[in-house]
Parts: C-alpha cells; structure tokens; sequence
C-alpha cells in the first residue's frame, strides 16, 4: 500500500475548471450547502473557503488546513 501525502489547497492551485468538480461534489455531500456558499471568484478563493469551513467545519474538521485537504481529495 502507498500512502500519499495530501498537499493543502492553494489559492492558486484551484481554477475555475476544477472548482466546478469540485462544487458539484460538496453539493452532493453538503445538500445545505448553497450557490452563493460555492461561488467561485477569482481573488476571492480563500473568502469562500471560509464561507464553506463556517458551514460544514464541524463535519470535516476544525481548521482551515483540513477543509483545505479535503477539497484537494474531492
């Protein structure tokens, strides 16, 4: 077995292409989850991660460094 190490989600390593994957996932895991908290804005990445840590935080982790891993894996 390989294990892997998950690098944190940069400001600059998400793109619109892949944050729209990415959105439909958290959509589909996250149903309470809503356009606006998914709104991709560039220069605003790390507001709206923020936004979604706020929402789902408790689910996936109390920092900001594992929201960051867990959108890197979806």
């Amino acid at each position: 077995m390989t294990i892997t190490a998950i690098k944190p989600v940069t400001v600059s390593s998400i793109t619109m292409d892949s944050w729209q994957e990415k959105k439909s996932k958290l959509k589909e895991k996250f149903p309470h989850l809503t356009e606006s908290d998914l709104d991709f804005e560039e220069g605003k990445v790390e507001g709206m991660i923020y936004k979604i840590h706020s929402k789902i935080g408790k689910t996936i982790g109390k920092t900001k460094d594992g929201l960051h891993k867990f959108i890197e894996v979806i």
